[in-house]
């Protein structure tokens, strides 16, 4: 945890305005959360806060690459990242999140704590599907022996076809075969 120090903002005794922030995004970053599928980055954080008499505005820039397992080949991979977004902190009696982009900290607190942010903003930015990029000639970059052993499988020599000839049929079943429906 000591490596999410960093990440806790004293924003109290911060003048009103802009205000630049730093931080690195690696190993030890995504180690500290649980079940992560993320476990090698190179990845550069930058928050921009904006304190105003009633409320933060933090804007939040992450770019670098995160090491993914490609869902074709299973073979590890860089992928390249490139996000911004916006988070809004109001201040009120408790904490609430109204929305995706807007939440609320009691009036009380003097910090923030914007390490989850930045995790939550870098998991919701991964693909949904992670898979090698192709070469200038189109062709995938995954391992070419797992490719090919992939193609014998859809291609049916490595997939057994289900024929209604490979069972017998269930003779009680045979009735309702011939049930016509208008």
């Amino acid at each position: 945890m000591k490596a999410l120090k960093p990440f806790n903002i004293a924003f109290v005794g911060l003048s009103g305005g802009e205000h630049e922030f730093s931080f690195e995004l690696d190993d030890e970053f995504f180690a500290c959360f649980d079940d992560t599928e993320i476990v090698k980055a190179k990845l550069a954080g930058k928050l921009i806060l904006n304190k105003k008499s009633n409320m933060l505005d933090l804007d939040f820039y992450i770019s670098g690459q995160v090491e993914l397992e490609c869902d074709r080949c299973l073979e590890p991979f860089w992928h390249t990242l490139d996000l911004h977004r916006t988070l809004y902190v109001k201040f009120g009696d408790r904490r609430e999140e109204q929305s995706d982009e807007v939440t609320i900290i009691p009036a009380t607190e003097s910090h923030i704590d914007v390490a989850q942010y930045f995790y939550e903003f870098i998991a919701l930015g991964l693909p949904v599907k992670k898979v090698h990029e192709d070469d200038e000639t189109g062709t995938p970059k995954c391992d070419p022996e797992i490719l090919s052993q992939l193609e014998k499988y859809m291609h049916g020599k490595g997939k057994k076809d289900k024929n209604k000839d490979d069972k017998p049929s269930d003779s009680r079943w045979d009735a309702l075969k011939n049930i016509k429906f208008n």
